[in-house]
């Protein structure tokens, strides 16, 4: 019987765990706080701010509810704990553990109550939000101006926003940092963070390496007083693109090597390649890169090679296209005609011309002189 009691308490605790830290198959699921209450927590996509503290509030509640949900499962299951407990240890153990699973509840119950005041005016985001209200505003609802702007922010789709795990998120708006977690959010103005990066942990998967990735932990300091440091967990893929998205640049005192991904490693080999080629003349002027639109053609193809391809793909053919790519978005049309799975034969490998389809080599691409 007792082997029976631990069974059930363990198997209990994992289903808790389940609750608190949900894996991808219950999130799809919608067996979350989430999924259960969209009606009432509302749109993220509308109220970003105002829907993140009904769900921390919310959550905050249905999580301690799992200690009084524990005693009831014991009483439904097993009810000689409690009897034993009685003759043992104390005459009213039951009535003791009852008050003690309850006390937790009762706790998050009175704080959510207090944090819901004046239109959730106590809640810790709404106190944070407060520090970036205007300094001419005396009102105590100054923070809801505050929060309007990060909903206007949120709502752009050039938003940066990354998954840490299950019940942490990062999002980056034009101005804003904010970190999502179960209980707290963690906000602060782009101005004002310094981010450091701490450390790194590389995940290598020897089988596949086009799946390698590289954990950074990143500090986020703030200068204005009152926002309390907190720290981010991004891959080495996240990391630039979070770069992008923020104002200061991220201090790397501690000399953190972040590594690069396959593509970009790519484009170092792909343009060292290149480099080796002749360089080709072009008369009259070049027009804008029509993959980026960003830099001008700089690559032309010119037929070098006649080679048959080992992978029955033909012989090189001449182009006769006008330069119309970059070298990096030319290499990244290479790459993507590759075997994902093989990257060491990239560049020994031949892909079409991405204007004409005419086949060519990486001995067919010149920088344009």
């Amino acid at each position: 019987m007792l082997m029976e009691f631990w069974c059930y308490s363990l198997l209990y605790w994992l289903l808790a765990l389940l609750v608190i830290f949900p894996p991808d198959e219950v999130v799809s699921a919608g067996l979350t706080v989430e999924g259960l209450l969209g009606s009432w927590l509302g749109s993220q996509t509308f109220g970003f701010i105002h829907y993140h503290i009904r769900r921390t509030a919310a959550t905050l509640v249905i999580h301690t509810f799992l200690i009084p949900g524990y005693f009831v499962m014991v009483v439904k299951t097993h009810p000689w704990v409690f009897l034993y407990l009685e003759n043992r240890i104390h005459p009213h153990a039951t009535l003791i553990l009852l008050l003690m699973s309850l006390t937790p509840v009762l706790g998050a119950g009175l704080l959510v109550l207090y944090w819901r005041q004046h239109e959730w005016r106590y809640h810790p985001l709404s106190y944070a939000l407060r520090l970036y209200a205007p300094e001419h505003s005396s009102s105590s609802n100054a923070w809801v101006t505050v929060a309007s702007n990060i909903n206007n922010e949120f709502r752009r789709i050039d938003k940066f926003s990354t998954k840490a795990n299950s019940v942490c998120r990062v999002v980056a708006t034009d101005s804003w940092l904010v970190k999502i977690t179960a209980y707290r959010i963690r906000i602060i103005h782009q101005r004002d963070a310094v981010l450091s990066l701490e450390s790194s942990i590389a995940n290598t998967l020897p089988y596949n390496s086009s799946l390698d990735m590289q954990q950074l932990y990143i500090k986020v300091l703030s200068i204005k007083e009152g926002i309390p440091t907190f720290y981010i967990k991004l891959t080495s893929l996240e990391y630039k693109e979070l770069e992008r998205k923020i104002v200061n640049p991220v201090v790397n005192a501690r000399q953190v090597v972040v590594q690069q991904s396959l593509s970009d490693r790519f484009l170092v080999a792909f343009t060292e390649t290149v480099d080796m080629n002749p360089p080709v003349t072009v008369a009259g002027d070049v027009d804008m890169c029509i993959g980026c639109m960003e830099v001008a053609a700089n690559v032309k193809l010119n037929r070098r090679c006649n080679t048959e391809a080992l992978d029955g793909g033909g012989s090189c053919v001449s182009c006769y296209c006008r330069p119309m790519w970059c070298i990096s978005c030319l290499s990244k049309w290479f790459a993507a005609r590759q075997d994902q799975d093989h990257p060491e034969t990239w560049l020994s490998s031949k892909a079409p011309c991405p204007t004409c389809r005419s086949t060519f080599c990486m001995l067919d691409v010149c920088l344009i002189a």
